[in-house]
């Protein structure tokens, strides 16, 4: 991938885990929730440009991530580029909905925004999980563990949102499984950000899809015994 887009990227994986660390903080003193420009002021369209830019440039480092990882787990690459498509699309329509509230109002669209916002958390929990494989082969076991739990936390919020206290639109309400779950976004894209620092040569060397898939020579077995479609050394 082009060195600007990684560097853009990683960059903005560490924004985005300084942010969400920033909103768990923010709703442990003040109790409430907020995201981009919902909020009405000048600087909106300039905050939903550059999210929008940003989310761009996450996904494609995670699409970068599940093209490494077809080559092993051919199903958990298709899931992933399935789960980064679906948050792509969400965030897009999270940011496009948050336009018309402020030129518009928030009171015809509170509801959707509401629903289109946690399309966009179960979709990013979910391409998260999506990525374990590879994060279990290239990454630490930290890593591959800690995705395991935005996913549970989201469908915690969910419940919580659809059986216990409903929130009013157009932003779920402050509760610990929130902020649990901002922690642990914080966390996996700190790490994700330094995991690529460290793994550069992964995401900005030319990728040949024919060395992938022809089989190799392992040095250490017996003489001619071929190592047959894998991309990761075990």
């Amino acid at each position: 991938m082009p060195k600007v887009l990684f560097y853009a990227g990683t960059a903005f994986c560490l924004f985005l885990a300084l942010t969400s660390a920033g909103e768990m903080a923010r709703e442990l003193r003040a109790g409430s929730f907020a995201f981009a420009a919902l909020p009405q002021s000048a600087r909106s369209l300039w905050a939903l440009a550059a999210t929008f830019v940003a989310g761009l440039a996450i996904a494609a480092m995670f699409l970068r991530m599940a093209a490494l990882l077809a080559a092993r787990n051919l199903f958990a690459a298709f899931v992933a580029v399935l789960s980064v498509t679906g948050a792509t699309a969400t965030l897009a329509a999270v940011l496009f909905v948050q336009w018309r509230i402020t030129t518009v109002g928030p009171e015809q669209l509170a509801e959707l925004h509401f629903a289109v916002l946690m399309a966009l958390g179960f979709f990013v929990s979910l391409s998260l999980l999506s990525l374990r494989p590879y994060f279990s082969i290239q990454a630490s076991r930290f890593l591959s563990a800690t995705v395991f739990f935005p996913l549970p936390l989201f469908v915690l919020l969910l419940a919580q949102e659809m059986f216990v206290n409903a929130s009013k639109a157009p932003l779920p309400a402050a509760s610990p499984a929130s902020q649990v779950f901002f922690g642990v976004l914080a966390i996996l894209f700190f790490s994700i950000a330094v995991h690529c620092i460290r793994h550069r040569h992964l995401f900005l060397e030319m990728t040949n899809l024919r060395e992938l898939l022809d089989s190799r020579v392992d040095p250490g077995s017996r003489p001619g015994r071929p190592i047959g479609g894998v991309a990761f050394d075990s």
